[in-house]
């Protein structure tokens, strides 16, 4: 058989015929799952009208009295406190492209409404954090750093808020992705199929209720820097934290904008002297723990 020409072209020669395409698919980044803004309790309502504090009376229980014929009646005289929602914190994300940029992006790959979402969502983050940082507050607390988190931790942790008179059942458990895939569902009870036949964890995922109580799964549950570190999971009641944002309108500079269901402001502004336009996503946002005997701190190690 002849040998086969030694003058082939290669990838060397035809290397200015061969084209570098870039593809029509765009990697984003995998979003963290906001739960905690939509679930606790909104106030921004309140604030339409203006204003940047928002106060809650906390009504003291009244107690019964024994009634003695030709006595007075006792008199509750509760010193009656409030609860302060103060809304100070104003944060932004912000990008700009000018015109040149603009006109020789590959316009298939939509860069604009993509890094608008990209900012809305950074801000929207932001809020939602607030708002899980403050589990770490809730002064009932059940296991620890060092402990995978078990069963009794779990009915503990129900028990606190009926102890309470709270309605645990209008409650929702928040974990971390480690405590509910490697611990949580290392519980017997909650993952054989012989204890959910109509759940089988091996073909199913499983359902989104512990004891009858709604469970979010998101990787915004905070670790712990004190007393011992570990993760500050929760079981709260929506009751537990208010939050609310101030109205920042739509722009005083004939911008387009869109405010979102979280109070999130998205506008773009055209900036002639740049031949620039500027994205800008804000928030002025409030956040407080109204209730410490509506929420239930669940600690769990990393």
């Amino acid at each position: 058989m002849a040998s086969f020409p030694a003058g082939t072209e290669t990838l060397a020669s035809l290397d200015v015929f061969i084209p570098e395409i870039w593809g029509e698919k765009v990697n984003e980044f995998y979003r963290a799952k906001l739960v905690a803004a939509p679930f606790f309790t909104d106030r921004s309502g309140e604030l339409s009208g203006g204003g940047d504090v928002l106060y809650t009376p906390n009504v003291t229980e009244f107690t019964g009295s024994a009634k003695v014929n030709a006595t007075a009646v006792t008199l509750n005289s509760p010193s009656d406190t409030r609860q302060t929602l103060t809304v100070n914190n104003w944060f932004e994300s912000s990008f700009a492209i000018e015109d040149r940029e603009a006109a020789q992006v590959k316009q298939s790959y939509a860069v604009m409404e993509r890094y608008s979402k990209n900012a809305g969502f950074a801000i929207a983050k932001v809020l939602d954090t607030a708002i899980c940082a403050l589990f770490t507050g809730f002064s009932n607390a059940v296991g620890t750093s060092a402990n995978n988190l078990a069963d009794s931790d779990i009915r503990n942790a129900i028990a606190y808020l009926e102890a309470n008179n709270v309605d645990s059942e209008e409650s929702a458990f928040f974990f971390h992705p480690n405590t509910f895939w490697k611990q949580v569902q290392g519980i017997d009870k909650f993952s054989l199929a012989i204890n959910s036949p109509v759940n089988d964890p091996s073909s199913k995922q499983p359902s989104g209720y512990l004891y009858g109580r709604k469970v979010f799964v998101t990787t915004q549950v905070p670790n712990m820097t004190s007393p011992s570190g570990g993760r500050a999971n929760a079981l709260a009641h929506s009751d537990a934290i208010h939050w609310a944002t101030s109205p920042l309108g739509k722009g005083g500079s004939k911008s387009s904008s869109m405010v979102g269901s979280m109070g999130v402001r998205v506008q773009s502004n055209y900036i002639p002297d740049f031949l620039s336009t500027v994205t800008t996503a804000d928030v002025l946002y409030g956040v407080v723990e109204n209730r410490d005997n509506a929420g239930v701190l669940m600690r769990s190690p990393l």
